[in-house]
């Protein structure tokens, strides 16, 4: 569990590239030899933007910015072409899993998210373990960190009203196709099997990362990002190939 949602709740924006400037900072700072100075700020999705107002050096890191540089920038128009690579119409999760762990998951999805898995049936396991995923972390957080506008969006959608240049790294439907068809139905069932599983044996693991986050305890979220590896969690797709130069 601990590595699920570390992937998918951790991330880094960046606002051109950098090298460290302290060991402990989630903004680290590089100057150029022609004196232009650029910033790269760790992420994590949860967080709201308020948290700027507690870190005034990020903020006026940002302000100072000509150019953002985001993950990715939502697109209102992709929204149903995105949705519809996350359907398997001839498949359903329910044959995909044993009968104990299909009824563990509707146990544990219907108490998590108040939905019931049957809806999902036909969607990319992916889809249900991103929302299991979020609702832990929401729960687990009890809304600490949490206001504001998501830190990602905000970064890009005050850019943009600022008349700052906004960059994406990745469109929303390259990372549509890493999530729903870097990995089988089949594996993406027994992610999620293995991630509920995870969870109901330990569920400290959002806010040992978040103390860690709030902390700049850089050392600390590698740790716990690479402690348990987990064969089932793809490393050379989430991260690997997605920061290859071209």
């Amino acid at each position: 569990m601990k590595k699920a949602l570390s992937l998918l709740s951790l991330t880094f924006l960046l606002v051109v590239q950098a090298e460290a400037q302290k060991k402990n900072s989630l903004l680290w700072e590089v100057k150029a030899p022609n004196g232009k100075t650029s910033y790269l700020f760790g992420t994590y999705h949860l967080i709201g933007s308020d948290y700027l107002k507690t870190h005034k050096k990020v903020e006026d890191a940002y302000t100072k910015s000509k150019t953002v540089v985001v993950e990715t920038v939502i697109d209102s128009s992709k929204m149903m072409q995105m949705a519809m690579v996350g359907m398997m119409p001839e498949k359903s999760l329910k044959s995909m899993v044993d009968s104990a762990d299909y009824e563990m998951l509707k146990k544990e999805i219907m108490r998590v998210t108040g939905y019931d898995i049957a809806m999902f049936d036909q969607m990319k396991p992916m889809t249900i373990t991103a929302m299991y995923a979020m609702a832990m972390a929401e729960e687990e957080l009890d809304g600490e960190g949490l206001s504001g506008n998501p830190i990602d969006l905000y970064f890009a959608s005050y850019g943009k009203r600022n008349g700052k240049e906004v960059i994406e790294l990745e469109t929303m439907m390259e990372q549509a196709e890493m999530l729903y068809n870097g990995n089988t139905p089949e594996e993406q069932a027994a992610i999620l099997v293995q991630t509920v599983k995870d969870s109901l044996k330990s569920s400290e693991a959002t806010g040992d990362l978040l103390e860690a986050y709030m902390s700049e305890d850089l050392d600390k979220m590698w740790e716990m990002a690479s402690e348990e590896e987990d064969p089932l969690m793809d490393m050379a797709l989430l991260l690997d190939n997605r920061n290859q130069l071209d």
